[in-house]
């Protein structure tokens, strides 16, 4: 009997250090996992807010192009009641009346987060905001401007208008410059029709601007969330 307790003691010890032994390849593997995992998470968190700094810029773009396209309207309403306007302002104002715009959003890092799993980022609130950014905020801007038909510039406005602008615009190829060759003149019918494409143009301009703007205040809060999660 005495034989077969210190087997079984023995037996007990080396039961005991494989346990332990286990438990600890787990919790080492565990830790491993965890800490690919952060370095996941930084490098994408990274990803992102390299791509929101450039969206910021490519925001600011187009704003900057609604906002001359606004002026634009306002000069060419000018024009259509038969004032004269400076020659040298007609071609930069010709150019922004009806130009579109298009957002060219960076998604590359949000991408790679689908890719990975969203439940990578540990912070609920920071993964809301990404996931409401890109998929919500991002979306319905591209599709106001790209696709909504009613909202599309250049495809509604373009020609109407610059078939009542080419009678009297002279396009002197030398200095690449637009003058017009006396000042426009239009009966009341086409004043008011003009009048109608410029009020419409600045509705949907002063739109966009607003949905923009709403980005940018989204975009930045993030960034900050962003800096405040790269720095723990």
């Amino acid at each position: 009997m005495k034989f077969k307790k210190i087997k079984l003691g023995k037996y007990f010890f080396d039961f005991v250090a494989v346990f332990f032994a286990v438990i600890s390849a787990f919790a080492l593997n565990n830790w491993n996992d965890n800490r690919r995992d952060a370095e996941a998470e930084e490098k994408i968190l990274l990803e992102i807010k390299n791509g929101l700094i450039a969206d910021l810029k490519d925001i600011a773009d187009n704003k900057k192009a609604h906002n001359y396209g606004v002026r634009s309207c306002n000069f060419f309403s000018r024009v259509f009641n038969g004032e004269e306007v400076p020659q040298d302002s007609i071609q930069f104002n010709y150019m922004y009346l009806t130009v579109g715009n298009s957002s060219v959003m960076n998604t590359s890092g949000y991408e790679s987060l689908k890719s990975k799993g969203l439940e990578i980022i540990k912070n609920d609130s920071v993964r809301v905001k990404i996931i409401e950014l890109y998929e919500v905020t991002y979306e319905k801007i591209g599709k106001l401007e790209e696709e909504n038909p009613t909202l599309q510039i250049f495809n509604n406005f373009y020609l109407p208008i610059n078939r009542v602008l080419s009678p009297y615009m002279n396009f002197v190829m030398e200095n690449k410059q637009i003058e017009f060759s006396e000042n426009v003149t239009l009966n009341h019918a086409e004043k008011k029709l003009m009048e109608s494409y410029l009020w419409r143009m600045q509705l949907v301009r002063k739109s966009m601007l607003g949905h923009y703007a709403r980005a940018e205040e989204k975009i930045r809060a993030l960034l900050t969330s962003l800096d405040s999660e790269l720095e723990n």
